[in-house]
């Protein structure tokens, strides 16, 4: 073989070659986009799978409350039904497919509510002391007490309103934003940072309207903001409550309450629950969906749906 020709072969197989691995290359890029398409559909499948899930698990929630409604309509505590929370439940699905379901149901008339500390556009002078003594017990400064407050205040007032007072928890004029509806709404407040937002977490809630505190599942702290008396005495207060000396009546809580020492006020406390929220979180293969609802347990059949959001 002449040398020209033996020359033109070698570059026809190395043309060849890459043209091979061109094609090679372009094969497995699809390939792999392809795979991480099915991968993808196949994640939002089991999202979606997984929101339907926890649909059902608010329902199941919803069905708790109703019965334990039926049973102990006169007193909300800790023990009953509702209280039991989910760990870690295996779901069986189609085929060998499995879910996990986890999720509790919490009471948010044992917390404080933000929404007391205003009517009509004025601070109410008895809620803002209670939270001024419940934040220094959360590791809080007292101050938030009146940014809160006036927070709260400014967004019940109607268009062109002001205050006339000069004080922080009073001067707020016309609403930044709309009413918060969640406690993580207030987290864009400079003063609250999520530091602030998981102290309050346990003891505080914002509700739709004005309630009144649940005794029998309020924490320790929250009855020490209540009746301004030491926490350790409402730790053991607490202490005998949940170990089964609970209080049918607001009479009885006060009873007790003074047997302990002197309060300065006796707001109005009450011990049933008609809110509620509930949080959970299912997982399927590699979709893990969190939501939390909050239900209000009043006249209607079954408790509704005030609010649902998916966690992020």
């Amino acid at each position: 073989m002449r040398p020209h020709r033996r020359s033109q072969h070698g570059m026809a197989v190395v043309a060849a070659l890459v043209v091979v691995m061109v094609a090679t290359v372009l094969v497995t890029g699809l390939l792999q986009r392809q795979a991480t398409d099915v991968r993808a559909l196949g994640n939002e499948m089991a999202r979606a799978q997984a929101r339907l899930l926890m649909t059902a698990g608010v329902d199941w929630a919803r069905l708790i409350l109703r019965s334990d409604g039926l049973r102990t309509a006169v007193t909300t505590r800790q023990g009953q039904m509702w209280a039991t929370p989910i760990e870690d439940t295996r779901v069986a699905l189609d085929g060998d497919r499995t879910a996990v379901l986890s999720g509790r149901i919490e009471d948010e008339q044992g917390k404080f509510n933000l929404r007391n500390l205003a009517q009509n556009g004025a601070v109410r002078d008895d809620d803002i002391t209670a939270l001024r003594r419940l934040l220094p017990l959360l590791d809080l400064p007292e101050g938030l007490a009146a940014f809160v407050a006036a927070r709260i205040a400014a967004a019940q007032r109607d268009p062109g309103t002001a205050s006339q007072d000069d004080e922080p928890a009073r001067s707020a004029r016309l609403p930044a934003a709309p009413m918060p509806t969640r406690l993580d709404d207030l987290g864009h407040m400079e003063v609250l940072g999520p530091a602030a937002i998981a102290a309050l977490r346990p003891h505080v809630t914002l509700l739709p309207e004005r309630t009144d505190v649940n005794v029998n599942t309020a924490t320790p702290e929250v009855l020490a903001a209540l009746t301004g008396l030491p926490l350790p005495a409402m730790r053991g207060v607490a202490a005998q409550r949940d170990a089964g000396q609970t209080f049918n009546d607001a009479a009885g809580f006060w009873l007790r309450i003074e047997s302990i020492g002197v309060t300065s006020a006796k707001p109005n406390v009450v011990v049933n629950s008609n809110w509620f929220l509930v949080k959970g979180a299912v997982t399927l293969e590699r979709a893990v969906v969190g939501t939390e609802a909050l239900l209000q347990r009043g006249a209607a059949p079954s408790p509704e749906i005030v609010w649902i959001r998916e966690l992020p």
